[in-house]
């Protein structure tokens, strides 16, 4: 797996996940991080990472980290001119790698690779390793972010190397109409998590609504269902999750540790998605965690049109006060008991559902299927994340 972020990060990604479940099963996983180099100061709020750089460092039972750290990488410097001058230089990032990296990741059978600048290096590396898979995880629409167009690039000509490339929205689907092997695959919760009882934080004989996160956040919208149900009690967390004057039924909570949340998920009599319009709403709504937390909490869902998805979601038109109070007050009246779970995944299963299509299918190169990796002291197969 190759990506930008770090192994031992206090902030955990898909990447930690799926590496903590495949260790888990007994596998071995090499948690590269890629995109970095000098040049990453020039970066307004840049990521800071400890060494030791360009080094292999166990981390974890069967979990290696590698912190690769050329002289540079691929790095818009937000003007095209200058990203014109620059990109015969950037071009000759995959020649960077290290013999320690290349070494280490020798016994690879699959790959998975993140938007960014691992995209560069996918040609490189299926030239090296002919017999490993390389799974593609999409983690954003690649067009939407700020990246030298030589990734942009990298991504076309990369694609061809994917048995799989996997999306964590439906619409995303369609971003790739040429491209074979594309699946919807959600995130995961961590079930253990929601499965552990706890004391309902809400008043006895109260009705709660609550909203968790702060990504587009449309205050319009909670004020209006706030403002028409005033026996309701509405809890908002995230920093940003604020109205302007909120009404005495209103709870900003500001960001709290997410076991804190928990609770008020699990006992909650429904859930808020006011997600505001916006560019590229439809899938950053639907790739967002809050709404597989609530349906696996059997917690009806407030959404606007854009991003309701399954019959427990009430719809309402952004903008629209009379649609916007009805839709809270159908979620109200919704049975919970009759929500079905059994859709949402653990990152076990997310793990298991893409790995199974990585190997199963064939990347357009025609690479042959994975022979056994060499034996690994920890492990049964290697995985580079």
């Amino acid at each position: 797996m190759l990506t930008v972020h770090e192994a031992t990060s206090a902030r955990k990604v898909d990447f930690h996940f799926w590496t903590e479940s495949l260790a888990r099963q007994g596998h071995a996983v090499d948690f590269v991080t890629v995109g970095l180099s000098p040049l990453t100061r020039l970066k307004p709020q840049a990521r800071r990472f400890q060494g030791p750089f360009n080094a292999w460092r166990q981390v974890g039972p069967g979990v290696r980290k590698y912190l690769w750290r050329p002289a540079l990488h691929p790095l818009s410097l937000g003007r095209p001119a200058l990203d014109a001058i620059t990109r015969p230089l950037f071009s000759l990032y995959p020649a960077m790698l290290t013999r320690t990296l290349l070494q280490g990741i020798a016994d690879a059978d699959v790959f998975v690779v993140e938007n960014g600048a691992g995209l560069c290096l996918v040609p490189a590396l299926a030239r090296r390793f002919p017999q490993a898979r390389f799974i593609y995880s999409v983690c954003d629409r690649i067009a939407t972010l700020k990246y030298h167009p030589l990734i942009l690039d990298a991504e076309r000509e990369a694609l061809p190397h994917f048995s799989l490339v996997r999306v964590p929205a439906e619409v995303m689907v369609a971003d790739y109409p040429h491209v074979p092997h594309v699946h919807y695959i959600p995130h995961g919760i961590d079930k253990a998590l929601f499965d552990t009882p706890r004391p309902s934080p809400y008043p006895a004989g109260t009705r709660n609504v609550v909203s968790v996160g702060d990504m587009l956040f449309d205050d319009h919208a909670v004020d209006c269902m706030a403002r028409a149900e005033p026996q309701v009690r509405f809890h908002l967390f995230g920093k940003g999750a604020r109205l302007q004057a909120p009404p005495p039924n209103v709870v900003e909570h500001g960001e709290q540790p997410f076991d804190a949340i928990v609770p008020y998920l699990q006992h909650a009599d429904a859930g808020l998605a006011p997600y505001r319009p916006a560019l590229n709403a439809d899938y950053l709504s639907q790739s967002s965690m809050k709404m597989l937390q609530y349906t696996y909490c059997r917690v009806p869902i407030v959404a606007p049109d854009f991003a309701a998805r399954g019959v427990h979601t009430s719809a309402y038109t952004p903008g629209v006060e009379g649609s916007i109070v009805a839709a809270l007050r159908r979620a109200l009246a919704y049975d919970r008991a009759s929500i079905d779970n059994s859709g949402v995944l653990d990152w076990d299963g997310v793990t298991g559902r893409m790995l199974a299509l990585g190997l199963a299918s064939t990347a357009e190169t025609g690479a042959t299927p994975p022979a056994p990796a060499r034996p690994h002291p920890t492990a049964q197969r290697r995985a580079d994340a």
